[in-house]
């Protein structure tokens, strides 16, 4: 299975070989423990003001949580 990180405003997927070493290699990836919101699930959550963020918290449409990741909408850059 492929890691998938958001690093320098990207979306990236690391292949399973490169895994170990890349966040010492990138200490400022955050690693996405969710998966992809569809895209309905975009739109309700642009229409409410807050969704998730890459990491599963609750967070405003344009923000980061405490743990540095940003909302879904932001990494997708569609606000």
């Amino acid at each position: 299975m492929t890691l998938k990180v958001y690093r320098a405003g990207k979306i990236r997927t690391v292949k399973p070989e490169f895994e170990a070493g890349y966040f010492t290699n990138h200490p400022d990836a955050i690693k996405i423990t969710t998966k992809e919101p569809s895209i309905q699930t975009l739109d309700k959550w642009s229409n409410d003001g807050g969704c998730k963020a890459l990491d599963g918290c609750k967070v405003e449409t344009d923000g980061h949580c405490a743990h540095g990741a940003p909302s879904w909408l932001l990494a997708l850059g569609l606000i």
